[in-house]
């Protein structure tokens, strides 16, 4: 048998495990071919400085901020994947967005003066609130094509979740006003950010898929 032939058959008994047995005409090589001899013992010797190897783990603190990562990853995944979640996130960036270029006491003053109201009537709070739902319908309009499955309940969802991430911001910058007035402006907001997820919900079914 030649040399090339009997290494060929080196790696058989490492690989499954086994210690032989040799065949006969492989077993005799070995006894009179040295370089095959002092191969097969140096790869015999690796296998068993590998079988020696220790099995190492992560430090736990590694292990520990590595599932963390995978978790916050995975819900964000989860979160950004559901229609409503979507809607209301693109809806609170253009309404935020809006609030900067016109401030909520600026448009409410605007308000009054078109409805002719005095400063304690809760008319043009509710207006200027539902100015800043609008938004809203711009968020389901972006995603058309995701949020025709269980439509009017993601809308309503979606409007609720948008009221719940801004009422913070609102109270902090309407801060002024009169508790009661305040709730008018939120009031307004939600019933705004309801109707026109609504008219974007009724957009979606008229446009082309």
């Amino acid at each position: 048998m030649d040399c090339e032939r009997v290494r060929d058959q080196f790696l058989v008994p490492e690989v499954t495990g086994e210690d032989g047995p040799w065949t006969e005409d492989v077993a005799q090589h070995l006894e009179r071919c040295e370089p095959c001899r002092g191969e097969w013992e140096g790869l015999a010797r690796t296998w068993a400085l590998l079988g020696r190897w220790p099995d190492e783990s992560p430090a736990e603190e590694i292990r520990g901020r590595l599932v963390r990562r995978i978790r916050l990853q995975l819900l964000k995944e989860a979160l950004l994947s559901i229609p409503p979640v979507l809607a209301a996130v693109i809806a609170v960036a253009l309404s935020l967005g809006l609030s900067l270029l016109i401030p909520y006491p600026f448009l409410v003053s605007l308000c009054r003066v078109a409805l002719r109201a005095s400063e304690a009537h809760v008319a043009p709070y509710l207006v200027a609130g539902m100015a800043y739902g609008v938004p809203l319908a711009a968020g389901v309009w972006v995603l058309r094509k995701r949020v025709l499955s269980g439509a009017l309940v993601g809308s309503v969802e979606a409007a609720l979740l948008f009221l719940v991430v801004l009422a913070p911001w609102v109270l902090i910058q309407c801060r002024d006003f009169a508790p009661l007035l305040q709730a008018a402006f939120l009031l307004g907001m939600g019933a705004g950010a309801v109707a026109s997820s609504l008219v974007g919900l009724g957009l979606t079914r008229l446009a082309p898929t």
